[in-house]
This record gives C-alpha cells, structure tokens and sequence, in this order.
C-alpha cells in the first residue's frame, strides 16, 4: 500500500530563500533545509483535504510554530496558466500526538490532471524556504466520496468475536470501538466515525496514535455517536501482514481502500459526510463532529 514517506524520494526541492536585504551589521538568520512532503495518495476533482509532512535537515518535524503557506498552479493546462496561481493559503497544524506534524489545507481542484503546488514553510527564527510538489488530481474519487452512501459491511465486534486480539492489532484495545459493526452503525441512525488502521503494523506509525484518538472521542461524545475501528489485516496479523501481497480484511476491499489509515465521518444517514487520510487529531475532528451533531445531520 501506498504511504506517504514513499513519495519523500519524489519530491523535488527548489532552494528558493527569502526574502529582505541586510544591513552591514546584521546577524544572518539560519537556514535549515525544508522539504515538503505530500501526506495522501487520494486527490480529486473538488473539495479536498491537502495534508503536508515537513522533512527539516532529513528529519521530519512536529512543530505547531511553523507557519505553512501553499500556492497552486495548474501544470496541464496552458502556459498561462501553468505560472498562474490557481489558488492559495495558509496550512493548518494538526500535529497533536502524532509522531509528525500534519500541516493541512482544504483545496478545491477545478480541473483532474498534473497540479504544482509551492510549500513556503518559515521555521521559527528561521528564513523561508520554498519546495515545490507535483500532485496528480484524479477525475473521479477510486475511494468512497463525500456525499455519497456508506458502504455496509458486517465489520467484526465483540458479539461475533469476543477475543478482541483476533479482531485488532492494538495491543490495549479499547472495547468501545468494536460494539457495532458498520452495518449495523449505518442502520442505527446515529452519526458514525469509522477508522480504517493497524495499530500493530502501521508503517506510518500514525494509526496507534489515530485509534488513541478515536477511544478518546467516544468517550467525549458518548452515546451520540457511534465510534468503529476496523482492522486492516486478517488474523493472525502478523502472517497476514508478511503474505505477497498482504492478506487484507474484505472492508478494505469494499470500501476501494488503498492505504491506511483512514477515517470517514457518516451523517445518521448513512451518508459519508467527510474523510480523512493519514494520522487524524481530535483538534481537526472535534469541530466537525460538533457541527455534525448541532446540525442534525
């Protein structure tokens, strides 16, 4: 499966610095090299959620003092447009727990194709420096999409498989997350959020800290909500994780799912209301789930 710290060997840095002219008796400000890296391997025609990683001197960074700003550029369309920016704005940190800071945007793709996009990242007491990505823009979402109808699956729970460690790689698995299956949560008509990861196995090491989160979510918005984790591989894991190709559990394949972890919002409905790719916060999640619930959605 496809992770971000793959495309860390694609990116192209371009050593752009700013910025202002010293005066003789200036102290020079340090430079540290930056490189963006692209924290999602799904982007579609529309709305979408744009994670950056920052790699700093060859180590990524958790930082909520960095200020992120991201500019746009649509690479397949004409020359004019190639050097115009096609959008713009400051990144968000949701940094929180995670092993690296997420740095997020919410752009709106007009058009599929080739998109370039310019990371100015300003480290504190730092000059900015500039990296450029290269973002493939799909014309229809392989995932299931915003707005459209969860997927039901007949997901584990501790009915049909009591012993939790055949069910999750978790070490400590929280028992709450495994009450509903997402069919079950789907006809409950209740809000669902529905976390795909691998505490045991995740490569990324985001999915221990996202599961973390979900636990901590329940616990906040108790029975309001229903709150699912679904493992990605089959029992026994670690087996199924050294298998070619890896053994994965049949809701990765019914929801298209080529990475983890990921976790969708689903109205009362039943109707995927936001997603999330890479490592979730409840910084982020919090003030969607509060709308969710205010809004009777």
């Amino acid at each position: 499966m496809q992770r971000w710290w793959r495309v860390l060997y694609g990116v192209i840095i371009v050593g752009l610095v700013g910025c202002g002219v010293a005066t003789p008796t200036a102290t020079p400000v340090a430079k540290s090299r930056v490189q963006a890296v692209l924290a999602a391997s799904n982007l579609v025609v529309g709305p979408n959620r744009l994670p950056i990683g920052l790699i700093v001197d060859g180590s990524p960074i958790n930082d909520p003092n960095v200020q992120v700003k991201l500019r746009l550029y649509y690479l397949d369309g004409t020359d004019a447009e190639k050097t115009q920016v096609a959008g713009e704005g400051s990144a968000d940190y949701f940094g929180q727990g995670l092993p690296a800071g997420i740095y997020v945007t919410y752009p709106d793709f007009k058009k599929a194709g080739d998109w370039g996009v310019e990371v100015e990242a300003t480290l504190p007491g730092k000059e900015p420096t500039v990296s450029t990505l290269r973002l493939s823009v799909l014309a229809q979402d392989p995932t299931p999409a915003i707005g459209s109808k969860a997927i039901a699956v007949d997901t584990p729970t501790v009915k049909t498989a009591p012993d939790l460690s055949q069910i999750s790689s978790d070490p400590k698995p929280n028992p709450a997350l495994y009450q509903l299956s997402i069919a079950d949560a789907i006809k409950s008509g209740k809000p669902t959020a529905i976390l795909f990861g691998t505490p045991g196995f995740c490569k990324t090491a985001t999915c221990g800290p996202s599961v973390t989160v979900l636990g901590n979510l329940q616990q906040t918005y108790g029975e309001k909500m229903n709150f699912i984790h679904v493992e990605v591989y089959k029992f026994p894991f670690s087996e199924s994780v050294q298998a070619n190709p890896p053994l994965l559990v049949p809701a990765m394949a019914e929801w298209r799912l080529p990475s983890e972890p990921w976790l969708f919002l689903l109205g009362k409905d039943g109707t995927i209301v936001n997603k999330y790719e890479g490592g979730i916060t409840t910084e982020e999640l919090g003030p969607m789930i509060d709308t969710i619930l205010a809004q009777g959605i």
